[in-house]
């Protein structure tokens, strides 16, 4: 599961995993695949950040896990930014990337108060429900998100964030809303492909799953996620050597798909075998 921070100049930042071991798992390398792009940085592969950083971007020193030369740079900005939330708003990013969610807080505090648009306003929101769901506070991250995404209706971000709260405590048809309107504005964005999957997955409508894993591009199925939801896809589906295939072929970077790939395999040798 994955969430996003809203940041600097309408972009928005990763949420809750550590800054390096995600980015290998979760990058995109190619734009068109990213329907945040303007939203997040949270997919951007090293070029994309690289480029990020020659527009000035600070944030992206963050975002590679370089705190104390972002540090010192927003240090250096700030008297010509004391009312800015802007400023504020990506400070508290940093800190919600180093996991220092108390100090988050505060800065968005400030950046609240400095916001002075609708749609500022959705940024500092979305950010406050990160922190909340980082503690696992997952009502009190919907009601942000909620907030957030009402606030501004083009904001894509909190929209894709809900998503994911609504697929981990089965709030299926909030999902099927949101995506619809996450696949309608971008078709091609891998991880609104990989949650309409879920979706179908979950309801048991097995070939629709598969529709919509066929759509995302051949290497992105080996990333974790979607190689144990394709895999179980696959199963489900009575294919079971391409179950195997894609379990096998799955990057083994993330842990926590670790116990769910090893079920899968064993559900496979057993039908194999039989």
């Amino acid at each position: 599961m994955k969430f996003f921070i809203m940041a600097l100049f309408t972009l928005s930042l990763l949420s809750c995993a550590s800054v390096k071991d995600v980015k290998s798992i979760k990058e995109i390398k190619e734009a068109q695949y990213d329907g945040l792009k303007y939203e997040s940085l949270t997919r951007y592969d090293g070029l994309r950040l690289d480029n990020s950083l020659k527009a000035k971007n600070t944030v992206a020193l963050c975002h590679k896990g370089e705190f104390e030369k972002a540090n010192k740079l927003f240090k250096e900005k700030l008297d010509k930014n004391l009312n800015n939330y802007l400023y504020w708003n990506q400070i508290s990013t940093c800190y919600i990337l180093n996991k220092k969610y108390t100090q988050a807080r505060k800065f968005l505090d400030i950046a609240m108060g400095m916001a002075k648009t609708s749609k500022q306003k959705s940024k500092v929101l979305n950010n406050i429900g990160v922190i909340y769901l980082e503690n696992k506070n997952y009502h009190e991250a919907k009601d942000y998100f909620l907030k957030s995404s009402e606030l501004s209706k083009r904001s894509l971000t909190p929209k894709f964030n809900l998503v994911q709260i609504y697929l981990k405590f089965g709030l299926y048809r909030n999902a099927k809303h949101e995506l619809k309107i996450l696949l309608d504005i971008n078709a091609h964005d891998v991880d609104f492909l990989n949650s309409k999957a879920h979706l179908e997955l979950m309801q048991k409508n097995y070939k629709s799953a598969l529709l919509y894993f066929n759509k995302i591009p051949k290497r992105y199925k080996t990333r974790d996620d979607i190689a144990t939801n394709l895999g179980m896809t696959y199963f489900m589906l009575g294919l079971y050597e391409n179950a195997k295939n894609v379990i096998n072929n799955a990057d083994k970077e993330d842990i926590n798909y670790k116990e769910s790939q090893l079920d899968i395999l064993e559900k496979l040798e057993k039908r194999i075998v039989n």
